[in-house]
This record gives C-alpha cells, sequence and structure tokens, in this order.
C-alpha cells in the first residue's frame, strides 16, 4: 500500500465512536468488549488499521472503573510506553500517569 493510501485508510484516525457510545450509555461492559476488539490483531482479518494510543488509555479507565486494576495497569502502561515522547503536560497522560500511581499505590 502506497503512503499516500495509509492516510485515507486510516482516515478518521479513532473508530471508537461505538465504545463511547457505549460508555455514554452506562453500558460499560460492552464499551470494554469495543476497545478491546480495537486494540487486538486478527490476523485473518485484512482489516490493519492503526491502533491509536489513546484506546488503551480509554479502555484503562474503563477496567478501573469496573475495578479491574491488574488490567487497568497494564494498559495504562502500555499507554504510556507508545506515548512516551508526547508533549509535557498532555491531559491524557499526565492523568494516566496519576491514575496509574494511584493503582500501583505510589
Amino acid at each position: 500500500m502506497h503512503t499516500a493510501n495509509l492516510f485515507s485508510y486510516n482516515t478518521p484516525f479513532l473508530k471508537d465512536v461505538p465504545a463511547r457510545a457505549y460508555q455514554k450509555k452506562g453500558d460499560i461492559d460492552q464499551a470494554i468488549a469495543e476497545y478491546e476488539r480495537l486494540i487486538t490483531f486478527d490476523p485473518e482479518s485484512k482489516n490493519r488499521y492503526l491502533i491509536h494510543p489513546k484506546y488503551h488509555y480509554r479502555l484503562a479507565k474503563l477496567y478501573q472503573e469496573k475495578g479491574l486494576q491488574t488490567k487497568a495497569i497494564k494498559q495504562y502502561e502500555k499507554f504510556l510506553a507508545l506515548w512516551k515522547d508526547a508533549d509535557p503536560g498532555m491531559a491524557e497522560v499526565e492523568d494516566a500517569r496519576k491514575r496509574l500511581a494511584g493503582l500501583k499505590g505510589r
């Protein structure tokens, strides 16, 4: 696939509208299932969309809300590893650091 085609293939970049809608409706389990689908690579699928780091952050928050601490920690760590070079002061990064520290008891 040519570089120019990659841009249009991955636009809109954020494809988590259903997950955010489930969350807004209060259906946390369905939102979690949708985010898990979005971050899981399926070698049988022909789709090769980029996985946005924000999916890991949003999934971590949902896990935390459900009391699934181990899963939340894993997703916060993945998000922070992917965005380790993000601009200082980004709201999601700062929030993820604080939440992760809270979960780890620091």
